[in-house]
């Protein structure tokens, strides 16, 4: 027996609503005139929506400046999400640092907690830090925490909702983090991986808004990397693709702890930088890096951003050995727009720059698409926003319900 399958007309404004939301959520101030344009909606309708949810208090009214308006007419009202709204709590763990946050359906962030160690003798430590950072975050506002995101060092099953076994991750493995936090929080739990967070964070906040398709590549302790595909981002079977770090860029090299041979993590990491800079130091002297015993990733990103010559050496050496893969990335998956995330403090796209270049003479493409290679929207937090990002797209896709617009349904 075969049953008839549609959206009646309920399911169709809880779409639209969660339309113009995430409209308004991905844009920090938008009117209504360009949300009509946008969704292809009435103006009515619009207006209509956009009244529910203000009442909702979900979204709220917003002055425009003089420089929006130009001085000319009317301003427009522009629409935000409201102060008071129900928010997300985003959590990022990283090796020596673990960050909890809340945060508006928007990606802003008005609460945050972070917390650096050396070490954790075991996964109870990393929950500790975890359930300690949303306990006070919790304490702190009187807003109502919709989820949990969770955006984790990787390998990670998304589906399960487990850490599986990060290298260096001080023997933690194997932990069912979303059904732990699950249970001190009494809230929906949602795990993704740090680079696929990246990638959802860009996708959804940031430059790739406008992308269909694009590679978002992580350089942290590490090399990662996220996909969106046809405007979704793509995450495997289990969660665990991107992991780009762990492709072999040298067939015959030295084995990786993943088992493979060669692989780009081997090649392009902060100590191979620091060892090729001690060679090269008596030769640029005068570099600011130079004398430096341990140069941390943002001094030699800095001092690349500044034309030290020692600094553009020695993240040209890097930069080709990630060339390698992502050039491979690009000509199988028919890519042309990258977006980088890194720490970095001073302005400059020394990395983005030296990329462009070297992409631009191998990938198959090139001579009939442009290649673009972009920073990231959020610099080395994109992980982080990623986490919050996750869950706004479960909302925004109907996957997890809002109960502040849920009500406008219920009956009197």
């Amino acid at each position: 027996m075969h049953h008839k399958i549609g959206s009646n007309s309920r399911d169709i404004k809880a779409r639209n609503r969660l339309l113009v939301l995430q409209l308004i959520a991905s844009n920090h101030g938008i009117s209504r005139v360009d949300l009509a344009k946008a969704t292809k909606l009435s103006k009515m309708t619009v207006g209509n929506i956009v009244a529910e949810l203000i009442e909702s208090c979900v979204i709220e009214e917003a002055e425009t400046s003089e420089s929006v308006t130009g001085n000319y007419g009317r301003k427009p009202i522009l629409l935000k999400i409201a102060a008071e709204s129900p928010c997300i709590c985003g959590m990022l763990i990283k090796r020596e640092l673990c960050q909890i946050v809340l945060a508006d359906l928007d990606g802003n962030i008005f609460e945050q907690i972070d917390y650096k160690y050396v070490h954790l003798d075991s996964y109870q430590d990393l929950i500790d830090l975890l359930s300690n950072g949303y306990n006070t975050l919790v304490a702190r506002t009187t807003r109502r925490i919709i989820a949990v995101g969770i955006s984790s060092v990787g390998p990670v099953d998304s589906a399960k909702g487990i850490i599986l076994n990060p290298p260096f991750f001080y023997a933690i493995e194997n932990v069912p983090i979303t059904s732990i936090m699950g249970e001190i929080t009494k809230l929906p739990v949602f795990l993704v991986n740090d680079a696929n967070a990246g990638a959802l964070a860009e996708k959804t906040f940031g430059i790739g808004k406008s992308l269909s398709n694009f590679v978002y590549l992580h350089i942290m302790n590490g090399i990662g990397s996220g996909f969106v595909l046809q405007n979704q981002l793509y995450s495997g079977n289990t969660g665990q693709s991107g992991e780009i770090g762990h492709t072999s860029i040298h067939f015959s090299g030295p084995k990786c702890v993943c088992g493979n041979k060669g692989c780009l993590d081997l090649y392009a990491n902060l100590e191979s930088m620091r060892d090729r800079i001690a060679d090269l130091s008596s030769f640029y002297s005068s570099s600011p890096i130079a004398n430096q015993p341990k140069s941390t990733w943002i001094d030699i990103v800095n001092a690349g951003n500044q034309y030290d010559p020692l600094a553009i050496f020695v993240l040209d050496e890097f930069c080709s050995y990630i060339a390698h893969a992502l050039v491979n990335t690009l000509n199988l998956l028919d890519l042309s727009d990258i977006v980088i995330g890194y720490d970095s403090e001073k302005s400059g796209t020394i990395i983005e720059d030296i990329l462009h270049r070297k992409i631009s003479k191998a990938i198959l493409s090139s001579d009939y698409q442009e290649i673009m290679v972009a920073h990231s929207t959020f610099g080395g937090d994109a992980p982080l926003i990623g986490a919050i990002a996750l869950v706004a797209n479960e909302i925004f896709s109907m996957q997890l319900p809002l109960k502040e617009i849920e009500a406008i349904y219920e009956p009197a």
